[in-house]
């Protein structure tokens, strides 16, 4: 084989790792922002539309509030609203635990906890009261995970006016079944 031949041969054997490099990107999640979704979940109320993920009954619609209202008062949520005619009790969005808030009990799981030490990540406790066809009442605890955004004032636009919202990421379904099993708890005694 000849030199040339070989150089040809070294060339081309070299040059097939760059090949992958040149083209589209293979994440293409990577060239878009991190805000990048679709305007619909990032509300609150596209998942406070989706199914409970627990609920708890009772046949009385006192009781059955007064437990929900300990209960986010046990987890340290502040409540926000109370409707007894809409059957709504909301509280306030409170800024979820950090890693060394050990006290704390409103991450459901480990991984939780982990991205609410990187972030700002706050909940929101919304409870939906229902009446049931046989008279009891039933409710539903839906917590709202949101992330907060902020826009450098450098890249602030007169158009883009605040420089700090919150968006919808999901729910909390580990931290729904704690309210419920929470809220059954404080019902038996």
């Amino acid at each position: 084989m000849s030199v040339l031949m070989r150089a040809c041969w070294a060339v081309a054997f070299l040059s097939i790792p760059l090949a992958g490099c040149i083209g589209k990107p293979r994440n293409p999640a990577a060239t878009q922002p991190a805000t990048a979704i679709d305007p619909a979940i990032a509300e609150p109320a596209y998942w406070l539309s989706q199914p409970a993920a627990a609920e708890v009954t009772n046949s009385e619609f006192e009781k059955l509030w007064d437990a929900s209202e300990a209960v986010a008062r046990q987890y340290l949520f502040p409540i926000d609203l109370r409707d007894y005619r809409q059957g709504i009790l909301k509280t306030e969005p409170v800024i979820s635990k950090q890693w060394f808030e050990l006290w704390r009990k409103d991450a459901g799981i480990a991984k939780d906890v982990a991205e609410d030490s990187l972030g700002a990540i706050r909940r929101t406790i919304h409870f939906q009261f229902t009446r049931n066809l046989d008279g009891s009442y039933t409710v539903t605890p839906k917590v709202v995970v949101e992330r907060e955004s902020r826009v450098e004032p450098k890249y602030a636009t007169e158009i883009q006016k605040p420089s700090l919202y919150w968006y919808a990421l999901r729910r909390d379904t580990a931290l729904e079944a704690k309210l419920a099993t929470s809220i059954e708890s404080k019902l038996k005694t």
